[in-house]
């Protein structure tokens, strides 16, 4: 299974890279701005569904573009077609194909390919995380007032709250924020690049690839309130462990 999850998400990077900057949007979802799909998309998952059903047919799936397929098997694979695909449309090179394997609500494996930046991101439960082959391992400074964290872009109450929070803490400190796409923003920290992530919203295929990456790196990875993070959790704290206590302080009942 760790040969064949790299290969899906590889094959399936390489797919979509060479469709990249000459594929428009190919529809819209909630939103005609930002809530796009892609051709490229749908190729992605098609090629690595194909392969899943091919090999473990009895196996689950759920997937960002077709919904769940036999959710409730033991095995499940979670798939996130191209993350980023507002980027992607545009010529930004902030994506990536994310997919991971869950056992009975435990992320097992994670495979996320940045295939423009050529970055390949893997991890295994309790074997650690990996970028193009070499362990990683999250930042290690001890305060928050002189750390660079990373944000999603979606703005709504909830993070409008957690912003306002990270402004009126950062007065007395230099915080840097910033906010790529959903690989870019956990790849990162876990590859020691930025120091925290924040995520409030999304969907599960946002979070599980991510989660296990994140923690195999080191990280302490929970919810808003410190509780450990789930599959039934749409929400995301990580940071090394001193990091996230102070960091919890920020995002406790937002």
């Amino acid at each position: 299974m760790d040969r064949f999850i790299q290969k899906i998400a590889k094959d399936a990077g390489r797919a979509v890279l060479k469709r990249f900057g000459k594929e428009g949007v190919h529809r819209t979802k909630s939103h005609a701005r930002w809530d796009v799909v892609t051709k490229a998309d749908l190729l992605s998952e098609k090629i690595m569904i194909s392969a899943i059903r091919g090999t473990y047919p009895h196996h689950g799936i759920i997937s960002e573009e077709s919904g769940a397929i036999n959710e409730s098997a033991e095995y499940v694979w979670i798939l996130d077609p191209i993350d980023g695909t507002l980027n992607y449309s545009l010529g930004v090179p902030a994506f990536g194909v994310m997919v991971c394997l869950v056992h009975k609500g435990h992320v097992l494996l994670s495979a996320i390919n940045m295939p423009a930046t050529k970055e390949f991101f893997f991890a295994k439960a309790g074997r650690g995380a990996y970028l193009n082959g070499k362990r990683i391992h999250c930042t290690k400074p001890k305060r928050l007032r002189t750390t660079f964290g990373m944000h999603g872009t979606t703005l709504n109450p909830r993070t409008t709250r957690f912003l306002q929070r990270v402004l009126r803490f950062s007065v007395r400190g230099h915080i840097l924020l910033g906010s790529f796409s959903g690989p870019a923003n956990a790849c990162y920290v876990a590859a020691g690049r930025r120091d925290w992530v924040v995520s409030l919203s999304g969907k599960i295929w946002d979070f599980a690839p991510v989660y296990l990456l994140l923690k195999e790196a080191g990280c302490t990875v929970t919810d808003t309130k410190g509780k450990p993070w789930t599959m039934k959790k749409l929400e995301l704290v990580a940071a090394n462990p001193v990091l996230h206590k102070q960091l919890l302080k920020l995002t406790k009942g937002v």
